[in-house]
């Protein structure tokens, strides 16, 4: 299964936090240890997600990362 670690325990403020309020159809990019959130999506329209990892060429996943590609599917480079 996939597993979560919890790099800080602190409850987030929820007052405190900014809104990034975007027009329909903008690619927004942020790293992935920042904090992040949506609220429900209202409209009758879904609303898609896209993810995209980078990682270093040189760099081994743990061979139970939730990320690894079948042996018949192998990754190539750019």
């Amino acid at each position: 299964g996939t597993t979560t670690d919890v790099l800080d325990p602190t409850p987030y403020d929820m007052d405190a936090l900014v809104p990034l309020e975007v027009e329909a159809g903008t690619c927004i990019a942020f790293h992935g240890c920042l904090p992040h959130w949506s609220g429900p999506n209202t409209s009758d329209q879904p609303r898609l997600a896209y993810t995209l990892h980078l990682i270093d060429g040189t760099a081994h996943y743990s061979p139970d990362n939730w990320l690894q590609r079948s042996p018949d599917l192998p990754l190539r480079g750019f």
